[in-house]
């Protein structure tokens, strides 16, 4: 079970897509933890997810670690199908929450807001990330080679 979780092969596409993601997830997650890149911080993040949103605050605080701490995970390839999985729930419930926008992010400010063709990227990529594991230059694969000894 635990090698499972930890195994992957030595490729370089489970590292780009692992740098990719994290690197477009992260500054969400930084919005809601730290107030970074012009966010609102913890107290507003929750505050919108659980009495705007009406999430569960259980969920609610899952999504924001899953962001912040799950982009982190994945730059370092550590649990990276848990780091995966977590924004892969995430981004798929705000693709969700994106419907009825339409596909089309807002290019041209003509919406009510984004659409989800992002959220369908990003999907994209953490489910790959969940099957394959974090690939080449991961401490999965460092952890998993350890394992195996």
């Amino acid at each position: 079970m635990i090698q499972n979780f930890f195994s992957t092969k030595d490729s370089l596409s489970p590292l780009f897509l692992r740098i990719g993601l994290a690197v477009c997830i992260f500054p969400h997650g930084a919005q809601k933890v730290l107030g970074w890149f012009g966010g609102v911080g913890w107290e507003a993040a929750m505050d919108f997810f659980v009495n705007t949103a009406e999430f569960p605050v259980f969920l609610a605080i899952l999504a924001i670690v899953s962001e912040f701490f799950g982009s982190i995970a994945l730059v370092l390839g550590l649990f990276t199908r848990l780091a995966a999985f977590g924004i892969t729930c995430t981004l798929a419930v705000a693709g969700w929450t994106h419907r009825e926008i339409g596909f089309f992010m807002n290019w041209f400010g003509n919406q009510g807001g984004e659409g989800f063709e992002y959220h369908i990227l990003a999907v994209s990529m953490g489910i790959a990330l969940v099957l394959f594991g974090g690939g080449s230059y991961s401490l999965d694969s460092w952890i998993s080679d350890r394992i195996e000894s």
